[in-house]
């Protein structure tokens, strides 16, 4: 009888562990259905606010500045050519010339030695008819959240236009909203073949970022220069 005993410990010691492994294999799954719904909601939450904040060509006639965000630039002569700044800037440059009296703000990131983008953004377009003085460069901003940051510091909240593709675009207006900024979107041309999968897989995380962004939970480290 003992040895019966003796011999069902190391099976009762793995139904054991293979119990606790199941239970912890359960709670994992759950809590990753749990974040991923959280995930989900919050894309879609930020994409229906974004849908519904599209500028029609009769708001352009009355609000004095549109926001330009920075996009790295690659020239179309090159292997890999950035349609999101293209677009960006045969979009600004478009509503410009339609609407001479707003001011472009062409915010992003300038570092003095690898990235340029206001002044990137302002030789663009130049070469697409728009003077300098249509233009107000802001060289401090490293993403979005900064951009719309400097907007409100400069200009509270006077009505802006923000030129972006669709994807990015509905983030930028569900972050302006959340400072406190009437913003509207005008969609710039995308990529030629549409948007390219990975960018909606890495929306999925800028969205997430954006909402921690607003709750606090991530700090920039210009909100500590203030």
């Amino acid at each position: 009888m003992t040895d019966r005993r003796t011999k069902s410990r190391p099976f009762i010691a793995l139904l054991s562990v293979f119990s606790q492994a199941m239970k912890f294999l359960v709670k994992a799954v759950l809590f990753a259905t749990l974040l991923l719904l959280i995930v989900w909601f919050n894309y879609l939450d930020i994409y229906y606010f974004g849908k519904t904040h599209l500028a029609r060509d009769a708001d352009a006639g009355s609000i004095p500045y549109v926001l330009v965000p920075g996009a790295g630039r690659n020239y179309p002569s090159s292997p890999n050519p950035n349609y999101a700044f293209l677009g960006r800037m045969d979009s600004a440059a478009a509503l410009w010339q339609k609407h001479p009296h707003i001011k472009l703000i062409l915010s992003g990131y300038d570092d003095g030695r690898w990235y340029h983008e206001p002044h990137d953004m302002l030789e663009a377009l130049t070469l697409r008819g728009v003077p300098d003085s249509a233009c107000l460069l802001d060289k401090s901003s490293a993403d979005t959240f900064e951009s719309l940051q400097f907007y409100k510091r400069q200009y509270g909240e006077t009505p802006v236009i923000i030129v972006s593709q669709r994807l990015h675009l509905h983030r930028a207006l569900w972050l302006a909203s959340r400072f406190g900024i009437t913003a509207w979107g005008h969609e710039a041309g995308d990529y030629p073949g549409g948007t390219p999968r990975w960018f909606y897989v890495r929306e999925f995380g800028a969205r997430v970022k954006a909402r921690l962004e607003i709750w606090g939970w991530m700090k920039h480290k210009r909100e500590t220069e203030y």
